[in-house]
């Protein structure tokens, strides 16, 4: 039972890891710098992004604050 329980907690604090050092992960929405786009982090057109074009926003409402208009692809 330890052992599963240990390797719960290392599987757990691994998963945490990623999300942390994901902003992609963390944030429901990235803007596309060069577009001016932005999209949910899940859609299709988020993968053919240049990373360094990548934005990383927390709210739709922040998007648009900052200029960005919504992807005709998924629609955010």
């Amino acid at each position: 039972m330890n052992a599963i329980k240990k390797r719960l907690s290392v599987i757990l604090v691994l998963v945490l890891i990623i999300l942390a050092a994901t902003p992609a992960l963390a944030s429901d929405y990235i803007g596309n710098a060069n577009t001016g786009k932005f999209h949910y982090a899940s859609c299709r057109s988020v993968k053919k992004m240049n990373p360094s074009n990548m934005v990383y926003l927390n709210s739709r409402q922040e998007a648009i604050d900052k200029g960005f208009v919504p992807c005709k692809v998924c629609r955010p």
